[in-house]
């Protein structure tokens, strides 16, 4: 299994590339195999503390903080929704035109045991901007779909995306007839740093990630050099 890898680190936080098929915490875990128990021992830590997590077949980019007061600070970004969490997804399109889809999309979600489901009423208010839907290049039938998280909910964006008729591929929970490849990648996340620095986070050399459609490729870099 792929380790995790710390692309950028301070006195306060770190910023992680995890693994798909890692869990970020689990409650027992004597064999060290969750991502907290790798970097507590690549960072030589004892205590690590985590404002956000991705689901373990997930893949990307996790702010991981040092201390109480830096994850404080983190969760109250997060709530205000200040960080940008972008992510981008191989799906498989049940529409004529899921480009239609681009822009905010809202469900409401209640967790019912190990899955999330979009209810009418009696769930919480669940938020994604969809930013580009392009044809997967090389890749007949699937579409690479480029994500701003907006709210974070549970498995959030599996569910809303089988909702709206852009399942991901090979997701077993929310589209289990697909026979293809799973694929979900925290993408870049932007933040500002708890000194004032502003942060733009993406790593170029992740070897998991399919070719990219050409506006995917210029969203992206937009993003990164952009306010």
């Amino acid at each position: 299994m792929a380790e995790p890898i710390i692309l950028e680190q301070s006195d306060r936080e770190a910023v992680v590339f995890k693994p798909a098929g890692i869990s970020v915490q689990l409650g027992r875990d004597t064999e060290g195999v969750s991502l907290e128990a790798r970097l507590k021992k690549s960072l030589g830590r004892e205590r690590l503390f985590f404002p956000h997590r991705l689901d373990r077949i997930t893949s990307g980019l996790l702010l991981v903080a040092f201390d109480r007061e830096t994850v404080a600070y983190y969760n109250e970004e997060i709530r205000s929704q200040r960080i940008g969490k972008y992510y981008l997804a191989r799906s498989e399109s049940l529409l004529e035109n899921p480009g239609a889809l681009i822009g905010i999309q809202k469900r409401f979600l209640r967790v019912e045991g190990q899955i999330s489901r979009v209810v009418r009423s009696g769930g919480l208010p669940s938020l994604l901007e969809i930013l580009e839907v392009e044809k997967a290049p090389g890749d007949a039938g699937a579409w690479q779909v480029l994500i701003r998280l907006i709210t974070g909910r549970m498995h959030q964006i599996r569910v809303m995306l089988a909702d709206l008729g852009l399942p991901l591929a090979g997701d077993p929970r929310y589209n289990p007839g697909s026979k293809g490849d799973f694929y979900l990648e925290s993408i870049l996340l932007g933040f500002t740093a708890p000194g004032g620095e502003q942060r733009r986070c993406f790593w170029e050399g992740n070897p998991g990630r399919p070719l990219l459609a050409a506006p995917i490729r210029a969203r992206l870099a937009a993003l990164r050099s952009g306010p």
